[in-house]
């Protein structure tokens, strides 16, 4: 007895001449049954993974969740690791920001003291306090629009006659001679800040500063414009870049400097070195440095 062979299909099957056009379409429909297979085996392992019932509308709604929800939670994870742009400067008086905290929030630190009242923060520098220079800021958040902030910032600082003969010891408050009279200062800011990408942020300040006296050779107007770049090595790490010119015409002055920025959820400390030149050649050191505790 002869022993039955297996038939299989050939492929391709054999061609009478002038059939190409029956070729062509044989195997797109061949190619389109294959892959229907293999989607159904697909949709069907994937169904019996779930424990849920087959369906063509299940699997659809199945591929659409699968091919959105990483996309949802990268971004969210992203947006939750973003560093919060500095809601003020370091450089003393001329260096702000375009930032405000969220409302209700609060710091109290070493060179800050403030708290934040919807888009409105008042604020004053403990450190002059101390020293007997009363001083207050109000500032105001006008825009923030994708990664712009603008704010304006008014300041005020009652400085006591002979404001550099105070220190604790051998620690002065600064080296602001004034030894006739008592000043008060009047710096008005218009700052910008640009989140150019998550890891960096830009700042600048344009400051117009009045300063009043009983001493008519003490009371002038001068300007200054101060810019400085941040770097986040982590959300929480920051190397920050300083630069800016201020005082003209009275008394003119550029700066550059560097400085860190290191922050925990309830604490934020930064520190730096300034070098102060004249254009008489006359330059001078400015340690900038500052720390506070956070509430939000």
């Amino acid at each position: 007895m002869r022993r039955a062979r297996p038939v299989f299909p050939r492929f391709p099957p054999a061609a009478a001449p002038g059939t190409a056009a029956a070729l062509v379409g044989a195997a797109v429909r061949i190619i389109t049954a294959h892959l229907a297979a293999l989607a159904a085996l697909l949709a069907a392992r994937a169904s019996l993974a779930s424990g849920a019932p087959f369906t063509a509308e299940a699997t659809d709604a199945e591929v659409a969740a699968e091919t959105t929800e990483p996309a949802v939670t990268t971004t969210a994870a992203a947006a939750d690791d973003a560093p919060t742009p500095a809601v003020y400067g370091l450089y003393p008086l001329w260096e702000q920001t375009g930032a405000v905290d969220a409302h209700g929030a609060a710091r109290v630190g070493l060179r800050r003291a403030q708290v934040a009242l919807g888009r409105v923060t008042v604020a004053t520098d403990p450190y002059l306090d101390l020293y007997g220079t009363l001083n207050a800021g109000l500032k105001l958040g006008v825009v923030r629009q994708g990664p712009l902030r603008l704010a304006l910032q008014l300041g005020g600082y009652r400085v006591p006659t002979a404001a550099e003969t105070r220190g604790i010891g051998n620690v002065n408050a600064g080296a602001f001679a004034n030894p006739y009279s008592p000043l008060t200062l009047l710096p008005l800011s218009a700052a910008a800040t640009w989140l150019v990408e998550r890891r960096v942020h830009l700042h600048a300040t344009a400051t117009l500063l009045q300063t009043l006296s009983s001493t008519s050779a003490m009371q002038t107007t001068t300007a200054g414009v101060t810019g400085w770049v941040e770097w986040f090595a982590s959300p929480r790490r920051s190397v920050r870049l300083h630069a800016g010119t201020e005082g003209w015409p009275a008394a003119t002055q550029q700066h550059v400097g560097v400085s860190i920025g290191l922050r925990t959820d309830h604490v934020a400390l930064q520190g730096g070195y300034a070098r102060r030149f004249a254009p008489e050649g006359t330059s001078a050191n400015t340690i900038m440095f500052d720390g506070a505790l956070l509430f939000q």
